[in-house]
C-alpha cells in the first residue's frame, strides 16, 4: 500500500526550489523499478540514465510492491498528461546519483508538506528505511525539509525527505518519523 504524503502538487510551483518537471521525475521512478528488475533499455534516455550492463531482457519481474508503484506513477503521468522525450539524454530532476543509491524506489507524491527552516540537530539521511542502511546525505540546521515522495514496503516509523537549501534541492534520503515540528520556523502543506 502506498503511504499518504502531505502537500498538493499544485502547491509545488509556489516554492521556487520545487520548480522542476514532475513528468521527468515520475518517468525516472517508474523506470528505476524496471532497471532494478534487469530491464534492457532501448531508448537514448533509458540508456543515458540507467546502466544496461546488468540487464537481462525486456520481460522482467518487479520487486515486491513495484507493480503497485508503477500503477500509481502511470496514473499520475496520465493525470499530468506527461510526454517525456525519450530521445533526450537527460532529465530535469536533481540528485539522480543519490536516487540511484536508494534501497527503495520512491515516487513523487500527489501531496507534500514541508518543515521550513529546521532548527534542530543534523539529520542523517539513509539509503533505505532501516537503521543499518548507508547514510547517503545529511539535513542540516537551516534546511527546508520536504515530504514529497512516497513508496511501498516502508516499515512504520520512517519517511523520505528531500532537503532544500537556498532554494535548491541538496540532499535526500530516509529518516525516522520522530521530528519535532516545533523545531521548524514554519510549516507548509
Amino acid at each position: 500500500m502506498l503511504r499518504p504524503a502531505l502537500i498538493a502538487l499544485a502547491l509545488l510551483p509556489a516554492h521556487p526550489a520545487l520548480a522542476f518537471d514532475p513528468c521527468d521525475d515520475l518517468w525516472f521512478s517508474r523506470n528505476q523499478l524496471y532497471d532494478r528488475a534487469g530491464y534492457c533499455f532501448s531508448t537514448p534516455l533509458g540508456q543515458a540514465i540507467f546502466d544496461n550492463a546488468d540487464c537481462t531482457g525486456t520481460e522482467v519481474t518487479l520487486e515486491p510492491g513495484g507493480t503497485d508503484l508503477v500503477a500509481y506513477v502511470r496514473e499520475m503521468e496520465e493525470r499530468l498528461e506527461c510526454a517525456v522525450d525519450t530521445s533526450a539524454t537527460s532529465l530535469d530532476i536533481a540528485n539522480i546519483p543519490l536516487r540511484l543509491k536508494l534501497d527503495s524506489v520512491v515516487a513523487l507524491s500527489e501531496f507534500a508538506s514541508g518543515c521550513l527552516g529546521w532548527t534542530g540537530e543534523a539529520i542523517p539521511l539513509r539509503a533505505g528505511p532501516q537503521d543499518e542502511a548507508e547514510v547517503i546525505s545529511v539535513a542540516m540546521p537551516g534546511d527546508d525539509l520536504v515530504w514529497e515522495y512516497e513508496g511501498t514496503n516502508w516499515p512504520e516509523g520512517w519517511s523520505f525527505l528531500t532537503v532544500y537549501r537556498d532554494e535548491a534541492q541538496v540532499s535526500l534520503g530516509f529518516a525516522r518519523d520522530d521530528l519535532d515540528y516545533d523545531l521548524c520556523t514554519g510549516l507548509a502543506g
